[in-house]
């Protein structure tokens, strides 16, 4: 208190701040996204598709924003909803309607959902009326839901998705 009344200045708010940006930093060379996304996201754009990200997440907006612009996905994705902004997580169908009405799409069954968790991804868009893709993540368990296709790697979505159209 004294510091900050000294200072003229919130000390508490700046290294809260400061300890954000570290954690932040700490993580920073153990996120890559997968390196075939840009290609498929570049691809599912070329042939018309919008295209959202749903993340079950209590980290702030800018915490993601910043691994997207990194990897030059930030521009490919249309809507970026997390659940840290909204009142619902996946599975719930609330938190799978916020993207749909982001992206001004009034049918869920004309949309494609791709997760790797299959509870909260795959269970969760078919109950909000969605096709679901599960891409398996060995780090999970394999979970008792019945997705509409499964794919090992991300560019096996786009013969999917043009089948389905």
């Amino acid at each position: 208190m004294e510091a900050s009344a000294a200072l003229d200045l919130d000390v508490a708010e700046a290294v809260l701040e400061e300890a954000a940006t570290s954690h932040l930093d700490a993580w920073t060379p153990h996120i890559r996204h997968d390196p075939d996304a840009v290609p498929t996201l570049t691809a599912l754009r070329e042939r018309g598709y919008k295209i959202g990200l749903l993340s079950n997440t209590h980290w702030p907006r800018a915490y993601h924003e910043r691994f997207l612009e990194r990897d030059g996905l930030v521009d490919l994705i249309d809507v970026r909803v997390y659940t840290s902004e909204i009142d619902w997580t996946k599975p719930h169908p609330a938190a799978f309607r916020a993207v749909l009405d982001a992206l001004d799409v009034a049918d869920p069954g004309a949309c494609v959902f791709v997760g790797d968790r299959p509870y909260d991804d795959i269970r969760g868009a078919q109950q909000a009326g969605m096709r679901a893709v599960h891409r398996p993540n060995p780090a999970l368990p394999a979970g008792a839901v019945t997705p509409d296709a499964v794919i090992t790697s991300l560019p096996e979505l786009l013969p999917l998705v043009d089948g389905w159209r």
